[in-house]
């Protein structure tokens, strides 16, 4: 029997592939208008009176009550009796009257969150943007979200293509290439209040040349892995969390990346695989912290506040089960007490670049939407209460 031979491959040059860059820009472009439409760019939600009084812990009593006094937004009715709608920027204004947040002591720094894993498919981007958003929502925080991921995932769930819209300058990059000393330049507003961005562009890909170039140029006293730190420490002033998103690589931006750190986040799936793969991110990162620092130009050693795992993507399958089991026994107390679970919601809101936060109004199942939020939110309080309780000890007076 004589086998049919597939055709010759036709060969792919370099017009071919630039052929392919700008479809592929441009089929992204529609993907992102048609998604976002009838609006050319993202809009803040607006929240029904019964999901503030969720927000705030209070009762319709209550609401009324407060709006009697005239102190709060009064939001928006169609008519007497009926639902009240407030802005997002109205709800924070509830939320931090109504919530006892313990509030970041002048003089305090802000604190930079690292989000972090080689393997991709881990819901990285996910968790930075909810995590952002939680922030400036439930704890009326003031955010700003870092994209070091050269595809700019993170850029695109603000409704900004980073390939067609963002530029170098508008990026990291000229940070990285000396250009300029610290990144005050680079936060630009977004859509959702009190959270800024630091957008990626393909761009960002240079700063893999330009990192090593600048080792190799002779300075012994050059570190390379502390660029990003040094460049963000002037915005630890104005913001309480500086969220950093990186590419799923090992890379000179990822390194810079879980330096800049004062914590660690690590997403994993709870796959054979991901497990397997969390192991060599363990690996690499203990040898890349004892490498670097033994480096005779570093006085000092990296103690980070926390280290910790987010259990994400859980399928209803037993061998989810099984791994979920192998990770809570392999790094026990640095697993997160919360578990985020897959779900058709969650993966349909990434798909069209959107969160859970983005839609407080879902039409859907109530109980399918509590499932997705509710850890989250769990997660945003978790963190904040860590913060806290980190900001509270560093008033206290040293004893030594």
């Amino acid at each position: 029997m004589k086998l049919d031979l597939a055709p010759v491959p036709r060969g792919v040059d370099a017009d071919e592939l630039l052929a392919l860059s700008d479809r592929s820009g441009k089929m992204l472009q529609k993907i992102r208008d048609s998604m976002l439409q009838p609006f050319p760019r993202k809009q803040a939600p607006i929240y029904p009176s019964n999901k503030v009084q969720a927000l705030c812990s209070i009762d319709k009593t209550k609401m009324n009550y407060l709006l009697k006094r005239g102190e709060l937004p009064t939001g928006k009715q169609e008519a007497p009796g009926r639902m009240r709608y407030f802005t997002l920027a109205e709800t924070m204004q509830w939320v931090k009257k109504t919530v006892d947040i313990p509030e970041r002591a002048p003089g305090q720094k802000g604190k930079i969150i690292t989000v972090g894993n080689f393997k991709g498919g881990v819901t990285k981007t996910t968790t930075s943007m909810m995590l952002a958003q939680g922030l400036t929502l439930r704890r009326c925080r003031k955010v700003l979200i870092l994209d070091l991921d050269p595809q700019g995932s993170t850029t695109t769930f603000f409704g900004i293509n980073p390939h067609a819209e963002i530029d170098a300058e508008q990026t990291i990059l000229p940070l990285v290439d000396g250009s300029v000393e610290d990144l005050r330049h680079a936060p630009m507003k977004t859509y959702w209040d009190n959270l800024d961005l630091i957008p990626s562009s393909t761009d960002l890909f240079n700063a893999e040349f330009m990192l090593p170039a600048k080792v190799h140029q002779g300075d012994e006293t050059f570190q390379f892995w502390k660029v990003l730190r040094r460049g963000l420490e002037p915005l630890l002033d104005e913001y309480d969390y500086i969220i950093i998103d990186t590419a799923p690589t090992l890379s000179y931006l990822t390194i810079n990346a879980l330096f800049a750190g004062d914590s660690i986040i690590v997403p994993v799936v709870p796959d054979a695989l991901s497990f397997a793969s969390m192991v060599q991110f363990w690996s690499l990162f203990s040898d890349l912290i004892g490498g670097l620092q033994s480096n005779k130009h570093t006085e000092d050693s990296k103690v980070f506040d926390y280290i910790d795992i987010l259990i994400t993507r859980i399928p209803k399958k037993p061998t989810a089960e099984l791994v979920k089991d192998w990770i809570i026994k392999t790094y026990r107390d640095h697993v997160l007490p919360v578990e985020i679970p897959e779900t058709p919601l969650a993966m349909n809101t990434s798909a069209e670049f959107s969160t859970v936060y983005d839609m407080p109004s879902y039409d859907g199942s109530t109980d399918a939407y509590r499932r997705i939020a509710e850890p989250f939110d769990r997660l945003v309080d978790l963190i904040d209460n860590k913060t806290c309780a980190l900001w509270e000890t560093e008033k206290q007076p040293s004893l030594i």
